[in-house]
């Protein structure tokens, strides 16, 4: 079978033809039908996030089952199925909470077993959720990115009174925005470097204002300004850029909720005192669990977040290179692979 293999430390990535995997007990081979580029893959490529070599990265996917494994029950094969990354040890106190995102032995597939840049690709049956027949592919696939925003949100309590500004207008913020939608809140600010696609994205799936940072002479005057001359309630960060953190304690208000879900791969510096004399409560949000999962499948279900907009491109897997280039030129927002 085809797949994207990442070889060892460095930049780079090959395109193998490596032989089909064979399920093991309690696990099921999905033929991948949709897969997306994710920004914690970005960094595996270009050989800044250490991960067991060889592997095959890719952990947004869906298709369809091919083979079950021995002892699988409850699934055939042909079912058409969404699959979250999280395999939780099933032992360790958080996972016997449901809090598979906490596991003291988390394994996410993509990252420490190979994962769906392939043309099949294994996976526990206790990750499977059934697509449903109007969902395609690749809403399948969109599932993911949702779920690692929605996790956090539902940490938020949102209330319809909140004002919530966003840093940060890619998949994961742009996921975001909607599911603060969904929740009802007051007004939704999205913040983003530079104007162009993101922005304009943000404004379609309902964001009440988009400010670009670079046009704006004092951010905290212009989200304040954007918002009847109040500073947000809460604050979500969805960049994953060291320098965009202090931004995030500034323009929050005097105790403010702040979510942390972007990944940072390098330090980031901000002033503590803020948080203390504001009082902000700081939220840090990893991955997602069953629950987080099955509610945000159930969001697309019914039609209350698109994927439609937020998926610029879609290509065959063999034309990574070309999906890589489109991201690194920032003429992507979230790129589906088609194996």
């Amino acid at each position: 079978m085809l797949a994207v293999v990442k070889e060892g430390p460095g930049p780079g990535f090959a395109l193998r033809d490596v032989p089909k995997p064979e399920p093991k007990p309690g696990w099921v081979r999905v033929r991948v039908r949709a897969v997306g580029i994710c920004g914690t893959d970005i960094p595996i490529f270009e050989g800044v996030r250490k991960v067991p070599y060889p592997l095959i990265p890719g952990h947004e996917f869906a298709g369809e089952i091919d083979a079950l494994g021995p002892g699988v029950h409850g699934w055939r094969e042909g079912d058409r199925v969404a699959v979250g990354l999280v395999i939780g040890c099933g032992e360790c106190p958080a996972c016997r909470r449901g809090e598979e995102s906490r596991c003291e032995r988390i394994t996410e597939i993509g990252i420490h077993i190979n994962g769906a840049f392939a043309e099949y690709v294994l996976a526990p049956a206790k990750v499977l959720y059934a697509l449903p027949a109007h969902l395609s592919y690749a809403d399948g696939a969109s599932v993911d990115p949702l779920a690692s925003s929605y996790r956090g949100i539902r940490r938020l309590a949102l209330q319809p009174s909140d004002d919530v500004a966003i840093f940060g207008l890619g998949p994961i913020g742009l996921y975001a925005l909607q599911a603060v939608r969904a929740h009802g809140v007051r007004r939704v600010i999205a913040i983003t470097p530079r104007p162009g696609l993101r922005a304009d994205l943000a404004r379609a799936l309902g964001a009440d204002a988009v400010l670009a940072a670079e046009d704006c002479a004092d951010l905290v005057e212009g989200v304040r300004a954007a918002n009847d001359g109040h500073l947000p309630s809460v604050v979500i960060e969805a960049a994953g850029k060291p320098a965009v953190v202090a931004d995030v304690v500034r323009v929050a208000a005097i105790g403010a909720r702040i979510l942390l879900l972007g990944i940072f791969h390098q330090p980031a510096t901000f002033e503590p005192a803020q948080v203390i004399r504001k009082e902000l409560a700081v939220f840090g949000s990893f991955c997602y669990n069953w629950d987080d999962f099955a509610a945000s499948l159930d969001l697309l279900a019914r039609g209350l977040v698109q994927t439609a907009p937020v998926i610029t491109h879609r290509l065959p897997l063999s034309q990574m290179g070309e999906a890589l280039a489109a991201i690194h030129r920032r003429e992507a927002v979230k790129v589906i692979l088609e194996p």
